[in-house]
């Protein structure tokens, strides 16, 4: 497993707390059993959303740029739209005619990073 699954890459920013964070004080911060947690790092549970995700980022004091790494491995496996882009999302349909207009032209992923550079820098 490598930091692409969201479970390696819970497991990676657990561990790399100062000190390093437990399955069991993360379970304890957020009100689930230490199996929970290890369910999540294995991959044997789909990765949580809604308020636990949101309960998790808070236990880990992620940055903004960790948050949205752990938010989009989350939707990821799940197939869905990020939780904290959702109303938006769905608020601006010109963000699905974006979408499509740069799938037909095979945008890659530099097309979007600088994108998202000329916009403002949403990780920071």
């Amino acid at each position: 497993m490598n930091d692409h699954s969201f479970g390696a890459y819970l497991r990676s920013l657990r561990k790399n707390q100062t000190p390093p964070m437990t399955q069991e004080q993360l379970a304890n911060a957020i009100n689930r059993s230490k199996m929970t947690v290890s369910q999540f790092e294995k991959g044997k549970n789909a990765p949580p959303q809604g308020e636990l995700l949101e309960k998790i980022i808070s236990a880990l004091s992620l940055t903004p740029e960790q948050e949205n790494k752990l938010r989009f491995l989350s939707s990821e496996t799940r197939k869905t739209i990020p939780g904290d882009i959702e109303s938006y999302f769905f608020e601006n349909p010109s963000i699905c005619k974006a979408i499509r207009a740069a799938q037909a032209s095979s945008a890659d992923d530099s097309f979007w990073n600088d994108l998202s550079e000329r916009i403002g820098k949403p990780d920071e």
